[in-house]
């Protein structure tokens, strides 16, 4: 049998929809760690209750406060953070990557990043380890190779990534795309986490202009579309102005909207303006996402 009577059970792709945590982060917390154990089916099939989405909620917030996925196990047993040193373990992982970083260690830094793709939410991961790395490599004076060529690996691994999802998620397209190349890393960040939750997301670089994007959208059968912009030039901003005020499907917003006369009203039917964190612009992305596929089916 391969589903479990219990109607209020979920497979684990459907399970990490719902909990916005991926598979392979799911199968690490359950061999590596024990902290989750869904039912089994008869020929070994994973399948999660309603009880371990509050438990999945219960991990979240512990890796929240920075605690490592290690000691979450305990936090969960004894009810207690008090003995995790959780700022000094993301000091720790921060300092192996820059060591790697800076010996050009491409071996190194992709051990470290399937680690952590395996031990945390990758917005999470991304807000507590690889940000602050990628800033203070480019803060180094003088000016190094380092930060260019961490940044490559960075950028070529969620590629990667992103085509691993590709090849088995069967949700909503999502069709992304940012106008600078200084947008592209946490563009595929937001793009993989958001993957991660079921949703097939397409990303073709920053090349793109307004109309490639209406012409990419009908090719690709997307039903939203995610923008993230950098500060335009006055010469580039109508065009994306008038995009944004009529965009061909629903639209997510994320970095610093075009603006000029007419600028991107912030309440617009077809339009979310996606703030804060990556962590927080895949929670607003989903429930949005959510609430619009509601009002269709009325």
């Amino acid at each position: 049998m391969n589903r479990l009577d219990d109607s209020n059970s979920y497979p684990i792709r459907e399970f990490a929809r719902l909990t916005g945590v991926n598979p392979v982060t799911l199968r690490a917390w359950e061999r590596r760690y024990g902290i989750i154990r869904p039912q089994r089916t008869a020929k070994g099939h994973r399948f999660y209750t309603d009880e371990h989405i509050r438990h999945v909620k219960h991990i979240l917030y512990w890796l929240d406060q920075g605690y490592p996925i290690r000691q979450v196990r305990l936090l969960l047993k004894n009810g207690s953070g008090q003995s995790a040193p959780q700022e000094q373990e993301w000091q720790s992982q921060q300092q192996q990557m820059l060591q790697a970083a800076r010996q050009l260690n491409s071996r190194t830094l992709d051990e470290l990043w399937n680690a952590g793709f395996a031990s945390y939410p990758l917005a999470f991961y991304y807000q507590h380890c690889l940000q602050p790395v990628i800033t203070h490599l480019r803060s180094e004076q003088p000016a190094s190779v380092a930060a260019k060529i961490f940044i490559r690996l960075l950028q070529r691994k969620l590629n990667s990534l992103l085509l691993q999802h590709q090849r088995h998620n069967t949700g909503p397209v999502v069709l992304f795309f940012g106008n600078d190349e200084q947008a592209e890393t946490e563009l595929l960040i937001c793009a993989c986490a958001l993957a991660a939750a079921d949703y097939r997301c397409e990303y073709y670089g920053t090349g793109l202009t307004p109309e490639d994007i209406r012409d990419t959208a009908s090719i690709t059968g997307a039903a939203y579309l995610w923008g993230h912009f950098y500060p335009l030039t006055k010469s580039r901003q109508q065009s994306w102005l008038s995009f944004c005020h009529t965009p061909p499907l629903p639209l997510a917003i994320s970095g610093t909207p075009p603006s000029g006369p007419g600028p991107v009203p912030d309440h617009h039917a077809a339009i979310t303006h996606l703030q804060g964190n990556c962590a927080r612009q895949i929670r607003d992305f989903i429930a949005a996402a959510g609430s619009s596929a509601a009002g269709e089916t009325q």
